[in-house]
This record gives C-alpha cells, sequence and structure tokens, in this order.
C-alpha cells in the first residue's frame, strides 16, 4: 500500500472524472469544503468539478488491530453563467452524471472499499445568483483501510489421495501439492 494513498486519491478519483466527464474543462484535486468566497478569489473555468477530502472517522477494528476508516468525499460542481442550458440545469446534468458514476467505484485501489451513500446537495443561494454562477456537490462515503497484511503461508497444506487408500492409515501415501501455503 502507497504511504501517499490518501493524499493521491482526489486526483486520482479527478482523472477517472475528466476521462467520464469529457466536456468538463477542468476537473482537480481541492482541500477541504468550497465555498463561494474561494470561487470570488480563484475564479474557475466553467464547467468544473473540485474533488475533496471532507474529513474521516473510524469505522470498524478488525482483528490484529486493523482500522477501517470511512473518508467524507466531496465533488464540487462549478458552472457559470455561458452558452447554452441555464447554469443550473447544466450544474443538475453534472450532478446526475455523478450520481450514476460514483456509487461502488473503489477508484483501482485494493485499499479502498466501494462507495456509497452517495447524495447530492444544492449549494445555490442568492448570494451564487448575484455571481451568475451555480454551486452543487456531490459527497459520498468511501471506506478505506491504511492496514497492509504481512504476505505469509496461511500454515495450510494441500494433499493428494486416490480412492480407497483414503484415510488416517494412508497418510503417508498423500502426495502433497505445492507445499504450505
Amino acid at each position: 500500500m502507497s504511504e501517499t494513498l490518501l493524499s493521491d486519491l482526489p486526483q486520482t478519483i479527478c482523472d477517472e472524472v475528466k476521462f467520464f466527464l469529457r466536456d468538463l474543462k477542468e476537473c482537480k484535486p481541492h482541500a477541504g469544503k468550497f465555498s463561494l468566497e474561494e470561487l470570488k478569489r480563484k475564479g474557475m473555468p466553467s464547467p468544473s468539478v473540485l474533488v475533496s477530502v471532507l474529513g474521516a472517522k473510524q469505522d470498524t477494528t478488525y482483528a490484529g488491530h486493523a482500522t477501517s476508516f470511512m473518508l467524507q468525499m466531496g465533488a464540487y460542481v462549478v458552472v457559470k453563467d455561458g452558452l447554452g442550458a441555464p447554469r443550473d440545469v447544466r450544474a443538475a446534468n453534472i450532478c446526475q452524471l455523478l450520481l450514476s458514476f460514483v456509487p461502488g467505484k473503489r477508484w483501482g485501489q485494493d485499499a479502498i472499499g466501494e462507495a456509497r451513500d452517495v447524495r447530492m446537495h444544492t449549494l445555490v443561494s442568492s448570494k451564487t445568483k448575484d455571481h451568475a454562477v451555480s454551486l452543487w456537490a456531490v459527497t459520498w462515503n468511501q471506506p478505506i483501510s491504511f492496514f497492509q497484511p504481512e504476505d505469509r503461508p496461511l500454515g495450510a497444506a494441500l494433499y493428494v489421495a486416490q480412492s480407497p487408500t483414503i484415510g488416517a492409515d494412508h497418510a503417508a501415501d498423500y502426495e502433497e501439492l505445492g507445499g504450505e501455503i
């Protein structure tokens, strides 16, 4: 497992989202929540998606002190006025595509469980309308584990016997296959 799995995750998701939503002008990682104030400071091409890790909480602890965590993820959809459909309609269409794309995604990582509890939030307010921009978000929970078990034999062996010479009386006649697994 990579020691940068958590910090790399937003870019990994962006890469898949950009491939899925080819009409996006930009899809990039963003640290934390995204707000209108930040949008005003930075500006964004339209349409854009920003992917964030919004938080994490301990989820399940397994034998051997292996703990999983539940990440709260977010994809912020930014659409400005422009040619074509109204910005809120365009934002809703992008969110619909994300809602169909995200559930069950593991983003190509063994340490990441399937995305679940996918939700959509309209962050449109009178302030965003004054700036001719629509800001929506798709959020989800993403299980993750940073525990990497050691590769070691299970302590089992596989033997082959041929009837009728089976059972404890014939154990010496068994043929071991491949050694311990």
